[in-house]
């Protein structure tokens, strides 16, 4: 079945995507996009059907909604863009990096970040909050896993935006020229690890061995790459976002004030309802049906995590509702199967001490402007959110 909504536009998805997800689950859950010719598909379960084939659906011709004007970006031998077997081999050395163990040992570093960042918020003052509060923490921590000085933090923060936000007309720094300068600056990162291996997740995976192989330098870059288009803007969405949530649900963030120990399932309930990457791509390998529709050989596919992270048939009649005791809460916020995001429990860390520092400090979150977000269809993450933060009265 056709659809006529603008599933392939940057601004659909900078808006309020959910209203269309929620008339297409029940009408066309699988519906063909003429505009950029893809197969969107809104249902949880062809959407984890999908994710768990990989011998059905390939990663390796790209994993965004096409785009006319650009070719499908593949970066040849990055994890993203595998199949097995090499994905499989390349994620046995890369999950070496982040162990509940390896990911554990970063708290502290964590909420010194954090620290740093809300030690500055003077009670009653008003912030840019996805720039200034939510950004700092996930691209501190990219440079602080790859081992880099703090004077290149916000090199980091610029490739990224220009990586993930190349359709917004604010982003000047061209992804390609941002690729660059991010593998320029990475090469001696590496060759220090190398040399002398330190506490940072870089280095670890320098060393790291699983059946006789290792990671080699275009495969530590590709890391570097993946860090931060999937690491850095992600949790910088999730956590202003979530805010944005917490202002709206004010009954909910009370909860959290009153016990702080509900936030980490909180934290569940903020990726299913923000979803923070709104879809991934793949390729059909041969034809194959999904819910009637045939879907041929070449045909790319798009998952769209935000309308599977509210199926009804998986969540419930409240579905629609944001409920920060959620339980079960099963979202594919980190996708599943081969793919699902090697860094999901860095995320969960990340927001997770975010919001006992925020909430505990200033429990009074108030919108006070408009939200203005990154024309971008995969991760159209906060540039403007102006939230005044205060204490209890």
């Amino acid at each position: 079945m056709r659809t006529a909504f603008p599933l392939h536009s940057p601004d659909f998805y900078a808006g309020d995507p959910y209203p269309v997800y929620k008339e297409l689950r029940a009408s066309a859950p699988v519906c063909w996009n003429d505009f950029t010719e893809f197969w969107a598909l809104l249902r949880y379960e062809d959407v984890r059907y999908v994710s768990t084939n990989p011998d059905k659906f390939s990663s390796t011709k790209g994993i965004t909604i096409p785009d006319p004007v650009m070719p499908n970006p593949v970066q040849d031998g990055n994890l993203i863009f595998t199949d097995p077997p090499r994905h499989r081999q390349l994620r046995k050395l890369i999950n070496t990096g982040f162990t509940r163990r390896q990911v554990a040992i970063l708290e502290p570093k964590v909420r010194e970040i954090v620290y740093g960042v809300l030690d500055d918020v003077r009670p009653g003052s008003t912030h840019e909050f996805a720039e200034e509060l939510a950004a700092p923490l996930p691209t501190r921590m990219i440079a602080e896993l790859l081992g880099a000085p703090p004077e290149d933090w916000e090199k980091f923060r610029r490739w990224s935006d220009a990586c993930t936000g190349n359709a917004d007309p604010e982003i000047e720094l061209d992804s390609m020229v941002a690729v660059g300068e991010l593998f320029e600056d990475s090469q001696p990162l590496i060759a220090a690890r190398r040399a002398e291996p330190r506490s940072a997740t870089l280095s670890v995976l320098t060393t790291a061995e699983v059946d006789g192989a290792k990671l080699t330098d275009e495969d530590l870059l590709n890391f570097a790459f993946l860090l931060l288009v999937a690491g850095n803007e992600t949790t910088r969405n999730l956590i202003a976002l979530s805010t944005l949530a917490l202002i709206e649900h004010p009954d909910e963030t009370a909860k959290l004030i009153a016990d702080p120990a509900l936030i980490p399932a909180a934290v569940e309930e903020m990726l299913r309802w923000t979803s923070p990457v709104t879809h991934m791509a793949r390729t059909a390998t041969a034809d194959v049906e999904i819910r009637g529709q045939r879907i041929r050989e070449g045909d790319t596919v798009v998952m769209l995590y935000g309308s599977a992270n509210r199926d009804e048939d998986v969540f419930g009649s409240d579905a629609e509702e944001f409920k920060v005791t959620r339980h079960p809460n099963p979202h594919i916020a980190f996708g599943c199967g081969e793919h699902s995001c090697v860094g999901s429990q860095l995320a969960r860390l990340e927001a997770r001490v975010f919001f006992e520092v925020l909430l505990g400090r200033y429990p009074e979150l108030e919108l006070v402007g408009g939200v203005d977000r990154m024309r971008a269809t995969m991760v159209p993450g906060g540039k403007r959110m102006p939230v005044r933060l205060g204490t209890a009265t």
